[in-house]
């Protein structure tokens, strides 16, 4: 396929529907938290499990979805993907209650879990030239920028006129628009034989399903027994991954990637980056609609400026990329979310409205900018015969990032009062900054390592 083929437009327009559909999912169902407690009559630890039910899927299912990406064909495992993420999506809006919606967001995560890796490695195979490819992965990364930016809005849009059901129902004409794209434009990808690796995929799953139930479940009644022996139970798997990948014929989770410096570093940013990130959206979003007493619709305009800049400083990453190093950009990137984050620090309920948005907009700035040399990185780092399965890695670290952040960040807030609630969220802030600094020196010393 050539770089001017007119098909990589709207398979373009597809991978991008792909990954916006997912990031839409984030952003409006945060602003639907006070609708769904309001509608369920649940607590912080049931709003936990509906971010965290999908994110928990997701991320233990994300390299497997990558194998079978390379397997299956990306264009295959892409629409089933997209297929089963849009009935997870009509099952959420049909939810009656609590437990029926968290089973549907699990039934979404799995259908995310194939379509966003195996949409990276579409636009891999489809751009050949590596300056296009870049433009293409911004592009993309920009999508999942609007869905972030736009989603608050049109969630609190929704959800004010139409409901909460609104808000998982508008992903039926998006997904059946991306899947009739990628079956009419993309040509059949390549195959290749590879063998799935049960064990690894059993035992890398128990153990995050375990993580993600003791620091959730911690967020409401503590670390008892029960989270305890849940956090035992997921480094025993952890133990058990690490063997079964070391004597298995075919690991899901390869030596040569499990060494591979680009890779582990991009992987680890991209696990920060969703855990300050994913956990800040959280926090807000409580602290917006319970302790300020803001509506949906507010609250979603109060997101505007963490997100608005987002698409703008992924579209200037790119061009930036072309000059600069990646390692600079990351480096810088994590640096003003550093100083975004110190100041967030300073929050509370009789806060500057003007501090409080400053300190978005530089959290939003720093992320944005960093993610596109994340993932260049990343995709330059292997070779094609890889580039499914370290895409699923890749996404894998990012959500996972995200299921803690929720996780810890929860914790960090459940508290009854708003004086309590605003040192919560204090500390919250202060563990992500801290967190960002831990990660560029990691960086620093795996790539030290790799020179």
């Amino acid at each position: 396929m050539t770089t001017t083929s007119p098909s990589l437009k709207p398979i373009l327009l597809a991978c991008c529907l792909g990954f916006l559909v997912v990031q839409l999912d984030v952003s409006v169902v945060n602003v639907g938290l006070g609708a769904l407690k309001q509608a369920f009559d649940t607590d912080l630890t049931g709003l936990q499990w509906v971010i965290n039910s999908y994110a928990l899927v997701f991320s233990a299912l994300l390299i497997l979805g990558g194998a079978c990406g390379d397997k299956w064909g990306a264009k295959t495992a892409y629409t089933a993907g997209f297929a089963v993420f849009t009935l997870g999506s009509i099952g959420c809006g049909l939810a009656e209650n609590m437990p029926m919606l968290i089973a549907m967001r699990l039934v979404q995560g799995v259908g995310a879990a194939f379509l966003v890796p195996t949409s990276l490695t579409l636009i891999r195979i489809s751009f050949e030239d590596p300056q296009r490819r870049k433009s293409a992965v911004a592009l993309w990364g920009a999508c999942g920028g609007i869905a972030l930016a736009a989603g608050p809005v049109l969630g609190g849009l929704l959800i004010d006129y139409l409901g909460w059901r609104s808000v998982f129902l508008i992903n039926v004409p998006i997904g059946v628009l991306a899947i009739w794209l990628i079956s009419r434009y993309a040509a059949p990808s390549p195959r290749v034989e590879k063998s799935v690796d049960a064990g690894g995929q059993f035992s890398i799953a128990v153990c995050l399903a375990s993580l993600t139930y003791a620091l959730t479940e911690s967020s409401g009644q503590g670390w008892t027994l029960l989270t305890y022996s849940a956090l035992a139970i997921a480094v025993c798997f952890l133990g058990v991954f690490v063997w079964v990948e070391r004597h298995v014929n075919a690991p899901m989770l390869p030596a040569r990637l499990a060494t591979n410096a680009g890779l582990v570093s991009m992987s680890l940013a991209g696990a920060v980056i969703n855990f300050t990130f994913y956990g800040t959206v959280f926090v807000f979003s409580i602290y917006f609609q319970t302790v300020l007493h803001y509506d949906a619709f507010k609250t979603g305009l109060s997101f505007i400026p963490l997100t608005a800049v987002l698409t703008l400083s992924t579209l200037l990453s790119s061009r930036i990329a072309r000059r600069v190093s990646a390692k600079r950009i990351i480096t810088t990137g994590f640096s003003i979310q550093v100083i975004g984050f110190l100041a967030l620090a300073e929050i509370g309920p009789h806060s500057s409205l003007w501090l409080l948005n400053g300190a978005l907009m530089l959290v939003g700035i720093g992320s944005a900018c960093s993610v596109p040399s994340i993932t260049n990185t990343m995709l330059a780092s292997v070779s094609q015969h890889d580039a499914g399965i370290a895409s699923g890695l890749m996404a894998s670290a990012r959500q996972l990032g995200g299921v803690i952040g929720v996780a810890v960040f929860g914790t960090l807030i459940a508290r009854a009062d708003a004086a309590a609630f605003a040192h919560g969220m204090s500390n919250a802030m202060l563990v992500s900054a801290i967190t960002l600094v831990v990660c560029i020196v990691a960086m620093t010393l795996i790539n030290r390592g790799k020179a």
